[in-house]
């Protein structure tokens, strides 16, 4: 019996280890978790709100506002409120299509936020909205889904106008079965996925129809962009849609380019909603069923996602719309009950040298890295005292995905390193308004014999 009893307790002893083991890993793994593909605005640009809550909205404008099921969103800075010089430039008009209150919400500043719509067919009312698109000229337009059709707004600098409807339910060209979203370009032309009948419709500025883009399967987000848009490096020229067979990308003509499932970069499950184009021409996709968003280059080769499943930062429950200010890299997303405000940093981690170790006799190594946003990298090189032995600076990396930095085992004075450890260490700062307040340290070590 005393055996018995003492192995009892010994397994008791062992469980209760492997549990505060487990949870030790947990807590380690929990506090690990820091993506950095986007990170959050300084305090003094925001007053500390990263997030809008439907509780915070509540305390900020009293019961007139809530987030009722948000779901598309469009980020702007209006002609009219540009002042002469830069320094609020980045102070952007937000508009959001809040779809369980039928409404649209939208701001003046970040603490003077209005709605605009209620319930109904008529004029100034809306049916379940779920997508929207805005330009610089003030013009909006909303997909109105329930009404089956698009709603064009204009911005006064005060209130939002309304304009005029295109289209009603049906399958002939400029009606609409359930249109879902809309994008425009700088010519102010739109883009509206016609989830019912399986298309896009591209509308001019004057409501006339431009050309159909038809054979989708059930096409939800869209994003476009012209090759005249101000804020396009690479004078790219697409369209992207998420159809529930994928993501695919035409031409402005309408020609299939590229198309990519979620299976072919590893997801057995996925529920592809929103979609925006950076300012290089990168594609962010939102995922609500894995609760991220998955970023890919111009051509549809997957980058990275950022975010998962949860309700803490950089988490997302049912992440939805998103829209992407491309001059300064400012990024909003809508999840269940918030919309979280973000800037586009750098993310990246060093695959390893190759070789790990090397000689006096055969000196040198490649130091393999990847990275998931463009930057420009300061690397340095220490000893084990802590001392610079070798630096390369501004090395500007224009892409994300894989690089080489090739060491060759020499110092700054042209000299091969003694034996010992040394520390690499590469600095990515960001080409976007983050680059002043954030940079990425990747480091590892080699060893000289």
């Amino acid at each position: 019996m005393v055996n018995l009893i003492t192995s009892t307790k010994e397994l008791d002893f062992m469980r209760f280890m492997v549990y505060n083991i487990f949870m030790f890993l947990v807590f380690i793994i929990i506090l690990s978790y820091n993506p950095t593909t986007l990170v959050y605005p300084p305090f003094g640009h925001t007053m500390g709100y990263h997030s809008a809550t439907s509780l915070e909205a509540r305390l900020l404008f009293g019961n007139k506002l809530s987030f009722n099921s948000p779901y598309g969103i469009s980020a702007v800075k209006l002609k009219s409120d540009d002042k002469p010089g830069g320094e609020d430039d980045d102070e952007l008009t937000v508009y959001c299509c809040n779809m369980g209150a039928h409404q649209i919400v939208y701001n003046k500043s970040l603490m003077d936020v209005k709605t605009y719509g209620k319930f109904g067919r008529g004029l100034g009312e809306f049916w379940s909205p779920t997508g929207i698109a805005a330009s610089p000229d003030g013009w909006i337009w909303v997909a109105d889904a329930g009404n089956h059709r698009i709603v064009k707004l204009f911005n006064t600098g005060d209130t939002l106008l309304w304009v005029q409807t295109i289209g009603s339910f049906g399958c002939a060209e400029l009606e609409f079965d359930g249109p879902y979203d809309v994008a425009c370009d700088f010519k102010n032309n739109i883009y509206v996925t016609d989830e019912g009948n399986g298309r896009i419709q591209v509308i001019d500025s004057s409501g006339n129809l431009v050309r159909i883009i038809d054979g989708l399967y059930r096409p939800k987000g869209i994003a476009v962009v012209a090759r005249n848009d101000r804020w396009n490096y690479q004078r790219n020229d697409f369209i992207v849609v998420l159809c529930e067979d994928g993501i695919k990308k035409f031409s402005m003509s309408g020609k299939l380019l590229a198309k990519r499932k979620g299976e072919d970069f590893g997801l057995t499950k996925y529920n592809f909603a929103f979609c925006m184009i950076d300012y290089y021409g990168h594609i962010w996709v939102t995922d609500r069923e894995n609760g991220c968003i998955h970023k890919f280059d111009r051509d549809l080769k997957y980058i990275t996602s950022f975010g998962r499943k949860g309700s803490g930062d950089k988490e997302f429950i049912d992440p939805r719309g998103i829209t992407i200010w491309r001059r300064f890299g400012q990024v909003f997303v809508v999840d269940a009950t918030v919309i979280d405000y973000y800037w586009i940093g750098v993310d990246g981690y060093i695959k390893g040298c190759f070789p790990p170790v090397f000689t006096g006799d055969r000196p040198g190594t490649d130091i393999v890295f990847f990275i998931t946003e463009p930057a420009i990298m300061d690397s340095k090189i220490y000893d084990s005292k802590g001392n610079v032995v070798r630096e390369f600076v501004n090395n500007y990396e224009e892409t994300p995905f894989e690089h080489y930095l090739i060491w060759d085992g020499r110092d700054n004075y042209g000299e091969i390193v003694p034996s010992g450890e040394y520390r690499i260490e590469l600095v990515l700062t960001p080409t976007y308004s983050s680059r002043k307040k954030f940079e990425k340290i990747l480091d590892t070590q080699v060893i000289v014999k």
